[in-house]
């Protein structure tokens, strides 16, 4: 199994063998069949025409069963928590989430999940302990240097996906950062910049240039030594104690296609800080990722991508030089969606502060749209 020190060098690759060289062209010429132009998914999928509505029953999400390019609802059974759902139409006066999939012909879709929120609500949550500065609940932010011409950067998908899967306690924030395809951006290249990105994959922590996790790029336990790195840099970093504490709510309004995050954060400690809102997008479709590596999954699904960040700078915008310990201070900012799919998008705000000669991710949480994450203690 090959090793790559996430954070190597472009002039690594030239020093692989002649042998591996051939293998390598041998493994791309063999995935062009992952290219666009490879014949439309057969899969069976249940479409909504939103996955965010307003739990005031009238409100509506409308159904619809694909199979490739069929549509296929007429004949499709559409299920809601495994039981036949009647109708095509799902409106709701009570917050939640509500899980539907759909079945025709002996096949069953994979879930999606519809969450209806009141916007009456979204409020700020109260602080448990209001008069507490310091025993704050620290996550760690990793970010994702890829790009779907990078035939490496499979590995570290994978093993994202499955780090998720195999922890849900939150403590770990991913984001990724594309270079050079249809999902980069001036922010994501700024990034990347700032990072001093010279390899791909790359797997950052907390925005700390040359912090890198180690994994694996090829193998038969690949996916499963890469979560094992993952989870001792979470576990590590999450240890520490956090100079600051993040509470925030995040309102969308499909309408105006505008996206308002409203933050307050807490000084444990007195010094300079800076803090970013990012607007992350999940499932955005394409074909075109290459893939060197022996895994198979499904990597024409983009999870995490940044899209927005209310920064103008890589490591956050001032909030701050001098900010006393012991004090709250409030933050707010607004994203105008594009090409961005509300429906899919969240968000993730951090504060930094001086580390090491640079300003590094301090403490981040990360907020569905038309919804609230309140102050944390340990």
């Amino acid at each position: 199994m090959e090793r790559i020190w996430i954070n190597w060098k472009d002039n690594c690759r030239k020093a692989l063998s002649s042998v591996v060289a051939f293998l390598l062209v041998l493994v791309m010429y063999g995935c062009s069949g992952n290219s666009s132009d490879e014949p439309e998914s057969e899969m069976l999928v249940l479409n909504a025409t939103s996955l965010l509505i307003e739990a005031d029953g009238a409100d509506v999400t409308e159904f619809t069963v694909t199979k490739g390019n069929q549509d296929v609802t007429a004949a499709a059974e559409i299920l809601q928590d495994g039981k036949v759902f009647s109708g095509t139409r799902f409106y709701t006066d009570t917050e939640g989430e509500y899980k539907f999939s759909a079945r025709y012909n002996g096949e069953t879709s994979a879930e999606i999940v519809v969450r209806a929120t009141k916007s009456e609500n979204l409020v700020m949550p109260a602080d448990p302990e209001p008069d507490r500065y310091e025993g704050f609940v620290k996550r760690v932010l990793l970010l994702q240097a890829t790009g779907t011409w990078c035939g490496w950067c499979p590995a570290v998908m994978a093993s994202i996906k499955e780090y998720n899967n195999s922890f849900s306690d939150g403590m770990a924030v991913f984001a990724a950062a594309h270079n050079r395809d249809a999902m980069s951006n001036d922010f994501a290249d700024k990034v990347i910049q700032w990072l001093s990105v010279s390899g791909f994959p790359t797997l950052n922590i907390n925005l700390v240039p040359g912090e890198t996790v180690s994994c694996y790029t090829n193998g038969s336990d690949v996916v499963t030594a890469n979560v094992d790195a993952i989870r001792k840099v979470v576990e590590t970093y999450t240890a520490k104690d956090a100079k600051s504490a993040i509470a925030a709510v995040v309102r969308a309004d499909k309408a105006s296609n505008k996206v308002e995050v409203e933050a307050k954060i807490k000084i444990a400690e007195g010094g300079s800080y800076r803090v970013a809102a990012w607007l992350l997008e999940d499932g955005i479709l394409d074909n075109s990722q290459q893939n060197y590596t022996d895994l198979t999954d499904d990597f024409s699904t983009h999870n995490n991508v940044l899209r927005q960040s209310s920064a103008s700078l890589a490591f956050g915008d001032k909030l701050g030089d001098s900010l006393p310990a012991g004090s709250t201070e409030d933050y707010s900012c607004s994203f105008t969606l594009s090409s961005e799919k509300m429906d899919n998008c969240r968000v993730v705000i951090m504060v930094t502060a001086p580390e090491g000669g640079v300003f590094a991710v301090d403490n981040v949480v990360m907020c569905p749209l038309n919804d609230k994450v309140g102050f944390e203690y340990k």
